[in-house]
């Protein structure tokens, strides 16, 4: 699940496309990936939801973040695996608003009325009090991978980057060595890189001109 969480022609990610990707879906596990700054708190509940009462067991993976809606649909899992440098991100709900008094004040109450939504989602996994979790929607907090876990909002931390790039107290070993062989591949990507970076510049010129 990468983009923006809404229905409609700006939406990426919607609970009517996860209801058709896994409705039909008879496997006894799910791996979903996310990697979303967010969108339509609704859309997100509504996954959160839907992926709760799949009768698979889900998993979701963060790839890079899970912000805002999308940090709703990890919270539908049954289990929450994050890389250690990926980012959580919650906050209270928000909007765009025009009118007079009374239109501002509707919309003040129903962001109040998302907002104890929002928290009865977070709060089916997180372990900490009430006050912390409320702190954390209204400081809009970007969580580091420990810190999620820390709150109950990660199950696992993996990381993303295989730690055998060295050995022994920092020697670095062959196989990591990080110089690429000059073979005929590696010369010819480099030369196509650098007629593309000469033709960029060749037009960015004529465009100052």
């Amino acid at each position: 699940m990468y983009g923006v969480v809404g229905s409609g022609w700006f939406g990426d990610i919607n609970a009517e496309k996860t209801r058709e990707m896994f409705d039909n879906v008879d496997a006894d596990e799910i791996e979903i990936h996310v990697n979303s700054n967010g969108g339509d708190a609704f859309e997100g509940i509504a996954i959160c939801n839907y992926l709760r009462n799949h009768k698979a067991h889900v998993t979701v993976f963060v790839d890079g973040i899970a912000a805002s809606a999308a940090s709703l649909i990890a919270m539908g899992a049954d289990k929450v695996v994050m890389p250690s440098n990926t980012t959580m991100m919650v906050h209270r709900a928000s909007t765009y608003a025009y009118g007079n008094a009374d239109s501002l004040e509707k919309q003040a109450k129903m962001l109040r009325d998302v907002d104890d939504a929002l928290i009865q989602s977070y709060r089916n996994r997180f372990n900490g009090e009430f006050f912390e979790l409320e702190a954390l929607l209204d400081n809009e907090t970007y969580m580091t991978a420990e810190k999620a876990k820390s709150f109950g909002l990660c199950d696992e931390i993996v990381d993303s980057i295989d730690n055998g790039v060295e050995d022994k107290k920092g020697e670095v070993t062959e196989e990591s060595d990080p110089t690429p062989s000059a073979t005929p591949e590696n010369e010819d990507k480099r030369a196509i890189n650098a007629e593309r970076a000469s033709n960029f510049m060749n037009s960015l010129l004529k465009t100052i001109k």
